[in-house]
């Protein structure tokens, strides 16, 4: 009923606003919406200009204004986004792609191309080169946390393609917990990280800040909650802690000598705004899946419209993938591409649950936002 309203009132409106009188003359008006120049006669009656719009786009958020015999209308409408996975664990419909236990996605915006992780090896420009994307055009690089299997790449971008503006962002404690290890108190099975033996195993990277100043890598430091990169695309960080979502002691980092538990303060998230609502990526969500999304969708005040990536939900009990799924319910979530670090169980508990929002993120599936 009250959705019915709502449109009853909307269509009153529009034909109040439609009887409004003339503003310009139609040989002396130009009418521009969301940058584009429009058909005038959409906007003729009559041999005149009517523009019954200033209310009508400033009531639903959007803006009017008239400057040299032109009408500048500004819907507030989002240019269209693409999300292209460059690599995954999985690869379920492009066997001419190369998939790997890590991964990389590709986000062209109107306004510049990111690349959001670069997996565990240069496996993902080769994929990129069959997807047709030309990764010489990448403006930003941006690093989700210090793990092997997300930035193992970032080498062979810098030296083989050599992208002509290249900015790396990353959280400004990156370099200083990035001497990563996953640790194993008994023989356990063979892993993509570990030989399944007893003990510490190095999960960092291969570069550092030496390296990326030796290669005039432009570097920019994250050092708040959220950082606006373009008009539609934020980085988020300071996801904290939270007792459903308990951080994995098999996780450390290891610190003047010492050993001590990853709190993957560095973990970094990335928010892209929709017409439809905002599509959250993710790298592994080692800060927890729950934790990230509930942080940009307060800090954002919007819709969440998807979520994509890594969840981390891999070690997690069936309580802990069942509350994440009837969450994920709650808050509206339309999409779920579940990639990399899920894990099978919880990728069946998704598609078993939630059949009409879950989808595997794999190597090559392409996302756009319009």
């Amino acid at each position: 009923m009250k959705r019915k309203f709502c449109v009853s009132i909307l269509l009153v409106l529009i034909l109040c606003l439609t009887q409004m009188a003339s503003v310009f003359a139609a040989s002396e008006v130009k009418v521009v919406v969301d940058g584009k120049e429009t058909n005038v006669n959409s906007f003729l009656e009559n041999g005149s200009t009517y523009v019954p719009i200033r209310y009508f786009v400033e009531l639903f958020g959007g803006k009017v204004e008239y400057k040299d015999k032109t009408v500048f209308v500004n819907t507030n409408k989002k240019s269209p986004v693409k999300v292209t996975t460059l690599i995954e664990n999985s690869n379920n419909s492009n066997s001419e792609l190369t998939p790997e236990h890590g991964l990389s996605m590709y986000i062209e915006t109107e306004e510049c191309n990111i690349l959001f992780d670069t997996g565990k090896s240069g496996n993902y420009l080769e994929n990129a080169k069959k997807l047709g994307i030309d990764m010489r055009k990448t403006n930003y690089m941006i690093l989700s946390h210090a793990h092997y299997d997300h930035c193992g790449g970032v080498k062979d971008l810098v030296e083989k393609v050599k992208p002509k503006d290249l900015t790396l962002y990353i959280k400004d404690n990156f370099f200083r917990y990035n001497d990563k290890y996953h640790y194993q108190a008994k023989p356990g099975p063979k892993l993509d990280f570990t030989d399944g033996k007893p003990g510490y195993t190095s999960i960092g990277i291969d570069f550092d800040e030496k390296y990326l100043d030796k290669n005039n890598v432009k570097v920019e430091y994250i050092d708040v909650d959220e950082l606006k990169l373009t008009d539609q695309v934020s980085i988020f960080s300071n996801f904290g802690k939270t007792e459903k979502e308990k951080l994995n002691p098999a996780m450390q980092v290891k610190i003047n000598d010492e050993y001590k538990l990853d709190e993957f303060v560095e973990e970094v998230a990335i928010s892209i705004d929709t017409n439809k609502g905002i599509v959250i990526l993710t790298g592994c969500s080692h800060t927890g899946i729950m934790n990230i999304v509930d942080t940009i969708h307060e800090k954002t005040g919007k819709n969440i419209y998807a979520v994509i990536g890594g969840t981390h939900l891999i070690e997690a009990d069936d309580a802990r993938i069942e509350e994440t799924i009837k969450h994920f319910k709650k808050l509206g979530i339309e999409k779920i591409g579940l990639s990399h670090c899920t894990g099978d169980k919880a990728v069946d508990m998704f598609e078993n649950k939630a059949p009409d929002i879950s989808f595997v993120n794999s190597t090559g599936t392409v996302l756009e936002f319009k």
